[in-house]
Order: C-alpha cells, then sequence, then structure tokens
C-alpha cells in the first residue's frame, strides 16, 4: 500500500543517502550490547572497576535505544502479544487443523489493499496424502477485479528410501492489471498476463550433514499477454522496447532448465539465529518464436537468456540466553510441520536439529547480499519477463512501485529482538543498484528504504509480518504479508 507520492528525480537520491548514516549508527548501538561485556568479567581485578563502569553506561544506551524501539512497534506488538499470550493464535491453529493426526490444515487467506489487488482465497495443507512424508498443497485466491490464481504443488521426502527430494507444482495467474517495466527505468506499462506454468525438481544433499545440497529443476511456462482493455496510453509502441523482440502483447512459451547449489547451517527455520546460507543458482531458458502481433513482422532474433542468482544471508546471535526448549507439545507439532512446509526451505528442514529448540531472548542481527543477472543470447531479444525486478520484495522494502533491469545488487541489514515468545520486533535498512551492464554499477542508480515492524511465527509455521517501511523522505509503505524476509 503506498501512502505518499512516488519518489522521483535524483534529489531524492541524495535525501536517500543522507539517512542511511542515521539508521547505520542504531546498528552500531545495538553492537554495543551486555552479552558482549560479559567477556570482560573475565579479566583481572585491577580493571573491574573499570568494567562495572563500562557495564553501567553500555546497559543504559542498550536499555535506551531498545526502549524506543519497542515504543516504536507497540501499536503492533499489542494486540499480537494479547492475543498470543490468551491463546488466540494456538487456537486459531488449532481450529483450522482437520484429522486425527491433525495432518490436514484448511484456512482463508486475504490481502485487503484497495483496488483490484483486494482478494479472497483458501489454502489447503495435507501432509502424507499417499506416501510417509509426502506433501499436497492446494492453494487458490479471487480478486475484486475477476482475476483468479491458483498453485498446487506436491512434494515428496526420501522416496523409495534414497536420500532425495522431489517435487511437482503447476501455477495458473491470471492478471488483468499486470505491468511490465522497461529496464533501467520506471515506466511501466498495463500488459494483462494470463500465465500457466509447470515445475519439476529434485534434489539431494552431497554431505552426511545435508548442510550442501543440489537442485536440478525445469519450468514450462505458457504466456498470453494481450493488450489491455483501456489502451488509451497504456500501450508502447517505441523501437526502445521494440514490441516483436520482447514478446510484448502476444502470446509465447517458455522452457528452463536451472541447477542450484545451496550451503545452509542456519539453527533455525523460521528464527535463524546465527550461521550462513548461500545460494548459487543457474538458468537457461529457451525461449521460442513469439506468437506474432497484428501488424507487426515476426521477430528473427534469439529470444534465450540466462539468469543467474548469488544469495549470501548470515545471523549475529547477541541474545543473552542460551536456548529455548520446546515442550513436549510442541515438540510433537514441529516434528509433524517440519516436512516440507515451505517449498523453497524443503532441504533445511532435513535436519533434525532445527525442531528441537528455538530461542527466547534473542536478539539478531541478520544480513543478506543478493545480486541476479540476465544475460540474453542475443542483445535486444530476451522477452520482457526475462529481467529481474528491485521492488518491495527485494530489495527494498520502502517502495511499493518497482525497477527492472539485466543486473541488480541489493544489501539488507535487520536487527530483530523478542517481544514476545513468537513475536520479533524487526528495524531494517536496505540498499539497491541497478545497472545495464555488470561493470556500470554506479550511486546514480542507488537507492536506500529503511523501517521497522514485527514479525510473528508459531513453532510449526511463519504466521505474518507486519512492517512499515521508508524510501528518504518522500514515502511510506505498509507490508502485511505471510511471506518471511529476504523471499
Amino acid at each position: 500500500m503506498n501512502l505518499s507520492p512516488k519518489n522521483k528525480g535524483r534529489n531524492s537520491g541524495y535525501l536517500q543517502r543522507s539517512i542511511w548514516p542515521l539508521v547505520f549508527g542504531l546498528f552500531l548501538l545495538f553492537l554495543i550490547n551486555p552479552a558482549f561485556a560479559d567477556e570482560s568479567k573475565q579479566s583481572s581485578d585491577s580493571s573491574k572497576v573499570n568494567t562495572e563502569s563500562n557495564e553501567g553506561f553500555l546497559w543504559s544506551v542498550s536499555s535506551f535505544v531498545q526502549s524506543v524501539l519497542n515504543a516504536a512497534v507497540y501499536p503492533v506488538s499489542a494486540p499480537v502479544q494479547y492475543a498470543i499470550n490468551n491463546g488466540v493464535m494456538e487456537k486459531s491453529v488449532e481450529l483450522v487443523t482437520f484429522g486425527e493426526e491433525k495432518k490436514i490444515i484448511v484456512y482463508p487467506t486475504m490481502n485487503l489493499k484497495p483496488g483490484s489487488q483486494t482478494q479472497l482465497g483458501m489454502t489447503y495443507r495435507h501432509r502424507s496424502l499417499v506416501f510417509a512424508r509426502d506433501y499436497l498443497v492446494l492453494q487458490g485466491s479471487y480478486y475484486a477485479n475477476g482475476d483468479v490464481y491458483l498453485s498446487d504443488r506436491y512434494t515428496k521426502q526420501e522416496p523409495f528410501g534414497l536420500p532425495l527430494f522431489v517435487g511437482f507444482r503447476y501455477k495458473l495467474d491470471w492478471d488483468s492489471d499486470d505491468v511490465f517495466i522497461i529496464p533501467g527505468t520506471k515506466n511501466a506499462f498495463v500488459q494483462p498476463d494470463s500465465i500457466m506454468s509447470f515445475q519439476w525438481r529434485i534434489g539431494a544433499p552431497l554431505t552426511s550433514s545435508k548442510k550442501i545440497n543440489v537442485e536440478l529443476s525445469t519450468t514450462q511456462m505458457f504466456i498470453d499477454a494481450s493488450i489491455p482493455d483501456n489502451a488509451k496510453d497504456s500501450v508502447l509502441n517505441d523501437d526502445i522496447f521494440p514490441i516483436a523482440d520482447r514478446g510484448l502483447y502476444q502470446s509465447s512459451r517458455q522452457y528452463s532448465v536451472a541447477l542450484s547449489l545451496v550451503y545452509d547451517d542456519l539453527n533455525f527455520p523460521y528464527a535463524p539465529s546465527k550461521g550462513d546460507r548461500i545460494i548459487i543458482s543457474g538458468e537457461y531458458n529457451f525461449a521460442p518464436e513469439y506468437d506474432g502481433f497484428e501488424g507487426v513482422e515476426k521477430s528473427k532474433k534469439n529470444h534465450d537468456y540466462i539468469a543467474n542468482t548469488l544469495i549470501w544471508q548470515h545471523y549475529f546471535y547477541l541474545g543473552n540466553a542460551k536456548q529455548y526448549i520446546l515442550s513436549a507439545r510442541e515438540a510433537r507439532q514441529s516434528r509433524k510441520f517440519y516436512t516440507d512446509f515451505s517449498w523453497d526451505e524443503v532441504l533445511r528442514v532435513w535436519r533434525p536439529e532445527n525442531i528441537r529448540e528455538t530461542l527466547l531472548e534473542r536478539r539478531v542481527l541478520a544480513f543478506q547480499f543478493r545480486m541476479e543477472n540476465m544475460w540474453e543470447m542475443e542483445k535486444g531479444g530476451a522477452p520482457f519477463n526475462a529481467f529481474p525486478s528491485m521492488n518491495a520484495r527485494y530489495p527494498l522494502r520502502g517502495y511499493a512501485d518497482e525497477w527492472s533491469a539485466f543486473h541488480l545488487m541489493g544489501l539488507s541489514a535487520e536487527y530483530r529482538w523478542p517481544i514476545d515468545r513468537f513475536v520479533d520486533g524487526v528495524l531494517f535498512d536496505e540498499y539497491g543498484l541497478h545497472a545495464e551492464k555488470v561493470k556500470e554499477f554506479d550511486f546514480d542508480k542507488f537507492y536506500n528504504s529503511w523501517g521497522f515492524g514485527i514479525r510473528v511465527r508459531m513453532p510449526e509455521m511463519y504466521l505474518f509480518r507486519c512492517q512499515v517501511g521508508f524510501h528518504g523522505l518522500h514515502g511510506v509503505n505498509l507490508i502485511l504479508t505471510i511471506v518471511p524476509e529476504f523471499k
């Protein structure tokens, strides 16, 4: 939800850059934590007086800053805390679970943003449907303007007793208000886009610890992009982004083969407090000739392209408590729920230690570096949907609008602190750059956003996050989503 005018012009970029030292300074204050001062207690008796004085000062600074942050998120955290303390969350989860062994979950989904993005939907999840450790998820949404979204996926861990993961996914997305963006700009044009896709995935651990995994996938995508009903001022007809070459307002097919290598030693799926996660992936996409556009000669260019991604996440634990052990009931629930609850986190939850404990007095600094690239096989030939996007999902939560480009690079930093057992406060600061060539990153296309909010999760599932993002002094973006950060 965008609550103010969009940020435009180079002057806004200077304002954005002026904000980051303040926010970064807050992160430095968070590093001044009593947890680190504990080490000084082991020093010689001659330094005890100074140590105690420093600890008192550091405690005062940390407590003051923490109080300010708690006050900032209080309007959102207070009702959530009340709901958790009175068992509303746990009872709600119990109400949507069915079956003798609670293997079925059925719950509604909604998005109440103004306009055509308003939607109502349902999700059905079923564990051990046919075989042990298999998982079926059916999702459907209906939008205020009549659009429909469907997603069905089935996964199986350890088929035939082999240390593998296999999965299949089907998606159907009818989006009459979809847009494409000219790369390197924010110039967006409406283009109704109906997409149907099929994806097959297979993965396997490369080490006995299952911290390093490889995955192979293939996707078949069928696209029907057409002219909007109200075409006035919404149709691009310019040589800067040719209709024939880019597949605009045309039907097309794309087939991809992707390979991913994942290193993951994070200590918990939904509330990690230490460790690293590194993802290196590459994809070759075959894009045959488009079906054509009336009155426009068909393109003779090669539309194939390569996409690759590098993601590095690192978590620093600043907390005081060693760990919080789940109750017997919660542990049993965790074992049942952590069987491919998330399509993208399957390999991580294989490791049994991830379901044993969660941290209560956790203070965490979370960082993510992410770079996405798209390489055309022939210049000017890649389809309109090949370009990676920079928006509220990655890496700038302060923006509701977005850019697309050949190359994107972003850095996100978060400070997380406990408000309740299952509620974390979040302060974030993010930066992004985009470029036409990988050697042309510069600060003329540099953007910053920052903000704060909360994240809520149970032992068995991630529930939602509610956050407010700012970009410079020119806009506010409200984020209310069930998708975790860094997705």
